[in-house]
């Protein structure tokens, strides 16, 4: 994935992502240091240079877009737990269980700004998360997300965006392709 460091090229306002498919066998020689873009319109779109570790999650459905019965079950039992809690704030669905924050290939959308919304293709298939840009590598009320050996130093400034990138206010960008043929092009959504 490529993208633009500016605003104004992207519709709504946010980076201008260009995808580009190829397997492993056509990369060439890695580069040993990034090529840094001559210009920049907004320093946050330009990622600092650090190391993935990537891991496996398991993550759930948006609340809004469960059926109501499992809606109203888990409200039951949030409010157990409010109820249950002394002074340590309690889990939550949406904090803690549902949608996993960070950078993240695949899985589920958060759609805490603009709330869920279908994203179709223009051949009429369904399109599907490719790959989350965050603001935050982690979160949740209780840092239920934060990886356990980084629990100690969380909030410091810096460790939660390792990237150095901001999307948005501090937000995310989705990046959505073609459930039939991912080739089709793709739809941001910057929440």
């Amino acid at each position: 994935m490529l993208w633009c460091p500016f605003d104004a090229h992207g519709s709504p306002p946010a980076p201008d992502v260009h995808l580009v498919w190829r397997t492993a066998a056509e990369v060439g020689e890695l580069l040993a240091r990034p090529p840094l873009p001559a210009l920049v319109g907004y320093e946050g779109y330009v990622p600092e240079p650090c190391t993935l570790h990537p891991e496996q999650v398991t993550e759930h459905e948006w609340a809004e877009l469960l059926p109501t019965d499992l809606q109203l079950r888990i409200e039951e039992w949030e409010e157990a737990l409010g109820e249950e809690a002394d002074e340590e704030e309690p889990l939550s669905y949406d904090g803690d269980f549902s949608v996993a924050p960070g950078w993240k290939a695949g899985g589920f959308a958060a759609w805490g700004v603009t709330g869920p919304r279908e994203v179709v293709c223009p051949c009429g298939s369904p399109m599907e998360l490719l790959l989350t840009i965050a603001s935050a590598e982690w979160g949740g009320v209780r840092s239920s997300w934060t990886p356990l050996e980084d629990r100690a130093r969380a909030g410091t400034y810096g460790l939660n965006v390792p990237t150095r990138v901001s999307v948005g206010r501090g937000g995310h960008l989705d990046v959505f392709v073609c459930s039939a043929d991912p080739t089709h092009g793709h739809e941001p959504s910057l929440q």
